[in-house]
């Protein structure tokens, strides 16, 4: 069996994740760990990781640029699970060095970045695959063949909440954690374009008009609140949007809570409606009193997102589930996101509280649970609840949208 030979830049944080999933997969016979990249910073923290990987015959690199110069014979796909604002320098890098690549999420933090990808594939005839790994879910590829058969009938309006805390020690996990900029690249390290932004991106994959594409967007509306004393960016969102088709999008999230609650997806459409939790567990109620019920039957999705790149390097399938092109909406809407509040707006400090717990420094927004419960169920933003430290903002049309620019 022909297999697809692997590289990693990096072996800490989500690299980390990225080496643990190809090692999973070696038993199937079709991936192989053949390279890792490892910075000078790297090196000296992890010598003993690199002896090992060494007794492993992986063969380790020093530097990107030795990588990509002296591994094509022996490397297929390049994985970039780097910081936000290098992956679309890195990635059409690869793809001029000719490597396909395995790109994390989000695949850059600008619309016109992502285009440059898109542009790079198509000069250089690779692929670049996105590391959205809830597009490669089962129970989300399931829903989505359901909606494209029309048991739901029309989509009018698709909902997420999601409340996930992050403490200090999440911001001090890198130097761009939590920026909106960094060294001069847009970041925008918030929920919507990061920890959470796979649950945005579901929705627009959701109602997009065929199997691998994702829909865009018309208008959008959102607010941003920080209420993390130390951070830059958001911590705290709604967004309210209207698809090209005519649905409604809703999302609300926020990291600075007491609780957690997982990401919670309803899909209302004229012939029944459907619940989508993050354990993957899938109901759907149809109007004329049928019941479907699906789960991801099993298959962890972030060991899919090997398999498939895998899959399309070998010619057995002709398309990428999460692509440049079919991420380019989601990229969209986050820009049309910081367009529309125009700016972050910070939480009084007589709403919040910070406090060290167990070794952890909290924030926690007071009351923000029962809010985006309220927002959720209304389908409105917290400015329409009239929250005392929320700010209204305007919609904004992106519809044809091509530059984000938020030094302008």
């Amino acid at each position: 069996m022909k297999k697809v030979y692997f590289a990693v830049v990096g072996v800490r944080n989500f690299a980390a994740e990225h080496i643990k999933f190809i090692k999973q997969l070696e038993n199937e016979g079709e991936l192989k760990l053949a390279g890792i990249g490892i910075g000078v910073e790297d090196r000296r923290k992890n010598f003993d990781l690199e002896k090992k990987f060494k007794k492993e015959g992986v063969e380790i690199f020093y530097s990107y640029d030795d990588l990509l110069k002296n591994a094509r014979d022996f490397v297929d796909v390049i994985t970039l699970p780097t910081a936000i604002h290098t992956h679309s320098e890195m990635a059409i890098k690869a793809m001029k060095y000719g490597y396909n690549v395995l790109l994390e999420k989000p695949p850059a933090a600008t619309v016109q970045e992502v285009d440059k990808i898109i542009e790079a594939e198509k000069e250089t005839g690779k692929f670049c695959s996105i590391g959205f790994h809830m597009i490669h879910s089962r129970s989300i590829r399931k829903l989505k063949e359901i909606i494209l058969q029309g048991k739901l009938g029309q989509i009018k309006e698709i909902s997420c909440k999601a409340i996930w805390p992050r403490y200090r020690s999440y911001y001090t996990r890198n130097e761009w954690a939590g920026k909106s900029i960094y060294n001069g690249h847009i970041i925008l390290d918030g929920p919507i374009n990061n920890a959470l932004a796979h649950y945005l991106n579901n929705m627009l994959y959701l109602i997009g008009p065929s199997m691998n594409e994702s829909i865009d967007l018309e208008t959008v509306r959102a607010e941003l609140y920080r209420a993390h004393t130390y951070i830059e960016t958001e911590d705290t969102s709604c967004i309210e949007a209207k698809a090209i088709n005519g649905t409604k999008i809703h999302f609300y999230v926020t990291h600075a809570s007491n609780k957690k609650l997982d990401p919670y997806m309803v899909i209302e459409g004229t012939k029944g409606k459907a619940f989508w939790d993050f354990s993957e567990k899938t109901t759907i109620y149809l109007n004329n009193g049928e019941k479907i019920e699906f789960d991801n039957e099993g298959i962890d999705p972030h060991l899919e997102v090997f398999r498939i790149v895998a899959k399309r390097h070998l010619g057995i399938i002709d398309e990428l589930y999460s692509t440049p092109k079919n991420s380019r909406p989601f990229v969209v809407a986050v820009n049309g996101v910081y367009d529309s509040a125009e700016k972050i707006i910070p939480i009084p400090k007589n709403f919040i509280k910070e406090y060290e717990e167990e070794n952890e420094y909290k924030t926690v927004l007071n009351n923000i649970d029962e809010i985006i419960d309220e927002a959720f169920e209304k389908k409105v933003l917290f400015s329409d609840l009239e929250i005392p430290w929320a700010r209204a903002t305007k919609e904004i049309n992106i519809k044809e949208y091509k530059s984000f620019n938020p030094f302008s």
